[in-house]
């Protein structure tokens, strides 16, 4: 990427927001509880530090603030995301992959009408599409896709890890699972070369988010090295 002053940054972001919605029948889904807030400010930000961007945002997303330089786009279920990175990801250099994507989805799909209140019932459900994986065996080598991982923190640096290689990523942002409903966030970044970057700690997710994409030169520039 080249050092270019903000207003005259070539590159185009994709970010993606929130949760995905699962059907189970007409009314009802599975879902998580991520509001979308880390993504939309990403979003606000990048388009801020002159970035053009595309936010995909899920159905409950905390609205992203009007900006001339950011195009916004909504998803509902895991298909329908995957169907719009698709689309939109061949014209883009970055993707920050926020989405808390549901990890299972109903079996068969959803149910017609409404399932009645009554005896107990099992759902059957089958895992959904590693979305990330998937699009990260298709992207070109100037393509740098960096992910999140929220695990125990215990379990957090392991679980990052791991992810980081089964998925075939640029970067991690590893978080505790109380990232989720806090308004601060404590990450750490793992990278494809086997460094760390250490954000400040416990700021703000607008800090961070500002933080984050001031140094997306120094996170692609890593990763291109380790390609």
């Amino acid at each position: 990427m080249n050092d270019l002053p903000p207003h005259l940054h070539p590159t185009r972001i994709l970010i993606t927001a929130g949760s995905t919605q699962e059907p189970i029948d007409e009314v009802r889904f599975l879902g998580n509880r991520s509001s979308g807030k880390l993504g939309a400010l990403l979003a606000i930000s990048a388009a801020d530090a002159g970035y053009e961007v595309t936010l995909l945002h899920g159905p409950r997303t905390i609205s992203p603030t009007s900006h001339p330089r950011l195009q916004a786009f909504p998803f509902s279920s895991s298909r329908d995301l995957k169907a719009k990175l698709d689309e939109f990801w061949q014209s883009h250099s970055i993707l920050i992959m926020a989405a808390a994507v549901s990890d299972y989805t109903p079996k068969g799909g959803q149910v017609d009408g409404k399932l009645k209140r009554g005896e107990s019932m099992t759902l059957d459900l089958v895992p959904t599409q590693d979305i990330v994986a998937s699009i990260s065996e298709h992207s070109r080598e100037d393509q740098r896709i960096i992910a999140f991982a929220l695990e125990e923190q215990e379990e957090l640096r392991d679980a990052a890890h791991a992810k980081l290689i089964r998925k075939g990523v640029d970067a991690i942002i590893a978080n505790p699972l109380e990232t989720m409903e806090s308004s601060k966030i404590n990450a750490t970044i793992l990278l494809k070369d086997g460094s760390e970057l250490n954000p400040p700690t416990h700021c703000t997710k607008a800090e961070f988010a500002r933080w984050l994409i001031e140094n997306l030169n120094l996170v692609t520039r890593i990763t291109s090295q380790a390609k």
